[in-house]
């Protein structure tokens, strides 16, 4: 038992126990944004339903073209129709048209998430970031300013993010925030 007081300064205590808890608030925040960000599909306009029909039924009618070619060169014993190139089916059958994201470069959902400290940021960016790198590190930048006792936000405003987590990517079917919510708290349990 001790008779002289405490052995510890009780104030050293708690600002050694605040700034581990907030150290442990930035890890867990920087472990939750890169799941995040590398969970975060970047769009393939190639496995969009609408471009995989509008290759299908182009492909179908060069084909339905090429099988014409075959059954004119059965009955015909003069000139010889040929088969298509693979640039005729580009060129006149528009083989690899697409129906929907002409111009389109995927990484704009990775690249849109943004991290705020104390307060949401209801900021929409329109950052392309397929790799997902520098939003990793802007959001590090964010995450380790943060002070005692930090209230992080790592959120996207984008008007489709909603859609996304609720399973509609062939990439993050099950979503992108509550799969990375319920692997970095299970890391962290």
């Amino acid at each position: 038992m001790a008779t002289n007081g405490w052995s510890t300064n009780l104030t050293d205590f708690v600002d050694k126990a605040s700034e581990d808890i907030s150290q442990m608030a930035r890890v867990i925040a920087q472990a939750m944004l890169i799941e995040v960000v590398t969970k975060s599909p970047v769009g393939r306009p190639d496995l969009w339903q609408a471009n995989i029909q509008r290759k299908a039924k182009n492909i179908s009618l060069a084909d339905a073209y090429d099988a014409n070619v075959d059954a004119r060169n059965a009955s015909k014993a003069g000139k010889k129709f040929k088969k298509l190139t693979q640039r005729e089916r580009k060129d006149n059958f528009y083989v690899d048209e697409r129906a929907t994201g002409k111009g389109y470069i995927g990484g704009t959902f990775r690249g849109s998430h943004i991290v705020s400290i104390g307060a949401p940021d209801f900021t929409v960016t329109d950052r392309v970031d397929a790799d997902g790198t520098a939003t990793i590190s802007e959001g590090t930048s964010a995450i380790q300013s943060a002070g005692l006792f930090p209230v992080i936000y790592i959120q996207t405003n984008l008007p489709y993010a909603e859609a996304l987590e609720n399973g509609h990517s062939t990439q993050a079917h099950s979503g992108v925030y509550g799969l990375a919510f319920i692997g970095v708290s299970e890391a962290y349990k």
